[in-house]
């Protein structure tokens, strides 16, 4: 699944992660195991998160949200 999520900052321009998920499972809890890549084009970097997501929370903010963190292996 390929998507862009708008994030309301600018850099050199808006900033807009195309995001490509890789894989997305459901543990017996509900939490999401999430395996992503992010291209962000406003800053010129990309990468690949590994993240475990809330049922409630967006795709688009997991990635962001990992990616602030520098939890992400740049691509």
């Amino acid at each position: 699944m390929n998507f862009e999520y708008t994030t309301g900052r600018t850099y050199d321009k808006p900033q807009v992660l195309l995001i490509t998920v890789e894989q997305q499972t459901t543990d017996d809890l509900g939490l999401i195991d999430l395996v992503a890549t992010f291209v962000d084009s406003s800053r010129h970097i990309s990468g690949r998160i590994n993240t475990v997501m809330f049922p409630r929370e967006t795709v688009g903010a997991a990635v962001l949200q990992a990616y602030d963190a520098g939890n992400y292996s740049p691509l």
